[in-house]
């Protein structure tokens, strides 16, 4: 009798630890999707040069409005940052590959960038808008066709005039700031760039006889950058979310933007 007691309450025991095995396996069916708090975390970020969301001040210090608004992420949350600054496309890259926690510099999401990362966001949204030189006689979009047009690699710009101008000649260079410079410097017709940065760029350069051609295109919605099942996407939302309510966000656009 004693030995048939002690067979079964083995079994009872196994019987729990298999149970227990099992929740714990059910747990993780969510593809990894874990929640981590940020508090005391120092993240990886890396951001493209992109003013004024992202840029660098007479001093070479990275400022703009993405770095207020990471800023002010980082005091509700609790967690530090480095900042790195690199291309979009070996930010994006490094972002699918999880050697970085976070990418910005008015990353546009889209629905194509949404199969590889996920977003924080949106925080804002904007549009494309060309550019041309004063002089270049350039006044309607229709005349662009045939044109050389400069764009950056790898943002929604770049995506845009090889969807929409097939008849037009595409140069696609690694930072914006070369496509400013060739269609200065007559090599290039027109480029296209998100509306913001153009706007500034014109503002801040008012000997670069440039000027915007035509309207911006529909709104594109802007976030940040980070990897698939990132354990910090709900904390992330929820804080800039609390951003947006409290009027934060609103005193950045004020800043940066207005």
């Amino acid at each position: 009798m004693m030995l048939n007691n002690i067979k079964k309450a083995v079994c009872i025991g196994m019987g729990i630890m298999i149970m227990s095995m099992l929740l714990v396996g059910c747990g993780n069916t969510d593809g990894g999707n874990k929640t981590e708090s940020l508090k005391g975390k120092e993240l990886k970020v890396a951001t493209g040069i992109f003013a004024p969301f992202s840029y660098k001040d007479d001093n070479g210090k990275l400022v703009g409005f993405d770095e207020d608004l990471l800023d002010a992420l980082s005091k509700k949350c609790g967690f530090t940052y480095k900042i790195t600054a690199t291309e979009y496309d070996n930010m994006f890259m490094s972002i699918q590959n999880g050697e970085y926690d976070l990418g910005m510099g008015q990353v546009c999401i889209t629905d194509e960038r949404k199969q590889k990362m996920d977003f924080v966001g949106p925080y804002r949204s904007a549009g494309l808008q060309f550019v041309v030189k004063k002089d270049s006689g350039i006044t309607s979009l229709d005349q662009l066709n045939g044109k050389k047009i400069a764009v950056e690699k790898g943002t929604a710009a770049h995506k845009y005039v090889t969807e929409h101008c097939k008849d037009s000649e595409i140069v696609v260079f690694p930072q914006i700031a070369s496509a400013y410079m060739e269609v200065e410097q007559g090599k290039a017709d027109a480029l296209m760039q998100d509306t913001p940065n153009v706007q500034f760029y014109i503002k801040q350069h008012p000997d670069c006889n440039l000027m915007l051609l035509g309207n911006d295109t529909d709104k594109i919605p802007d976030g940040f950058a980070i990897p698939k099942d990132s354990p910090y996407k709900d904390e992330l939302n929820n804080a800039l979310q609390e951003l947006k309510d409290n009027g934060t966000i609103k005193k950045i656009e004020d800043k940066w933007l207005n």
